[in-house]
């Protein structure tokens, strides 16, 4: 099993040279056609004018000049890696980004987000165009984080399993890179409130179904006790030396805003590895 269509998001942050390089190596390692993705949709510039931002017309042109420049920048990097490329922009005024993305994901395999970063000034944009993605596209999302991947493709993931629907579909969707890896640890949070089959312990039996993928791996159990599930999960990612997290995104979107589970929101503030998430 192989991801054979990866979507990328690109655009002009300091994360997004980094975030091309881990997309090609995914890529060649899944012999899959790379789809760039970069916006340009900034609001009219009669609007622009109204909320204070002057020469709106400009700003427009350099927006769009910057969506194009992007994608001309990845389509060079893609030839020399002997990557098949396909490019989309994302036009419109309409205030309709996030939800135009996440159309365009739900014909992809997988795709590659960036954490937004809180000290740049489009923080709030970005985590609304992956948290749309996230939650309204149906296929999985691996986040970069700003700060860049270690290793790719992963060599170890690091599995954070209760149970439930949205880590099934995780590990599930997930397959494809735990097929690659040398090592995946199944990390049971609070073993004792996890509900499983009888005779058995939490986490065997997804232990014994990657096995049945040829995926090396082990289970560790750990007690919450007074800290929290995603304090547990952070900590738990430095100590295994994991390159990759694969979780359940827990919220639901409502509007214009996406209402994020507390672990789901603790997570993607504080990666600092690549995260792989479904809903």
């Amino acid at each position: 099993m192989q991801f054979k269509d990866i979507l990328v998001y690109l655009d002009q942050g300091e994360s997004n040279a980094e975030r091309i390089d881990s997309a090609l190596a995914i890529a060649k390692a899944h012999d899959a056609t790379l789809t760039g993705v970069a916006v340009d949709a900034l609001p009219h510039s009669s609007i622009l004018r109204k909320l204070g931002v002057s020469e709106g017309d400009a700003v427009i042109e350099r927006t769009r000049a910057h969506a194009h420049s992007t994608l001309e920048e990845f389509c060079k990097l893609a030839e020399t890696a002997g990557i098949g490329t396909r490019t989309h922009i994302i036009e419109g005024a309409d205030g309709k980004a996030p939800e135009k993305l996440s159309r365009l994901a739900r014909i992809h395999d997988v795709s590659i987000l960036r954490q937004a970063n809180p000290d740049r000034e489009h923080a709030a944009f970005v985590a609304e165009l992956s948290e749309e993605v996230m939650f309204s596209s149906g296929r999985p999302v691996i986040f970069m984080p700003y700060i860049g991947a270690h290793e790719i493709p992963f060599a170890k993931g690091l599995i954070a399993w209760d149970g439930s629907k949205a880590a099934t579909r995780a590990v599930h969707d997930a397959l494809p890179l735990l097929e690659t890896m040398k090592e995946a640890v199944i990390l049971v949070v609070d073993p004792e409130n996890i509900e499983h089959y009888q005779k058995t312990k939490p986490g065997e039996g997804l232990s014994r179904h990657l096995e049945a993928h040829g995926i090396s791996n082990s289970v560790m159990r750990v007690p919450k006790g007074d800290i929290s599930t995603s304090s547990v999960i952070m900590n738990e990612l430095s100590n295994s030396r994991a390159d990759v997290l694969i979780m359940g995104a827990y919220g639901t979107p409502k509007l214009r805003e996406v209402i994020l589970g507390g672990v789901t929101r603790t997570v993607l503030e504080s990666m600092t590895v690549p995260v792989f998430m479904s809903h």
